[in-house]
């Protein structure tokens, strides 16, 4: 039976935890964010695309924050 908390499969999440301690280098992540100045102090950032596991990666939905 799987183990679920606020919508994360935990078993998963304790393996990958114990895989990665094996391959510590899957484990860097770079994160990357985009902002683009709208208008006085208004400014839009999104986030999608990232650096991990050894490779470029995609969210499969784009988070935008805007702020005032």
């Amino acid at each position: 039976m799987t183990t679920v908390v606020n919508g994360v499969n935990v078993q998963a999440l304790l393996d990958a935890r114990e895989v990665l301690k094996g391959a510590p280098e899957a484990a860097q992540f770079t994160w990357r964010a985009s902002s683009k100045w709208q208008n006085g102090v208004h400014s839009t950032t999104s986030v999608q695309d990232f650096f991990g596991l050894g490779e470029e990666q995609t969210h499969k939905t784009e988070a935008v924050f805007d702020a005032r």
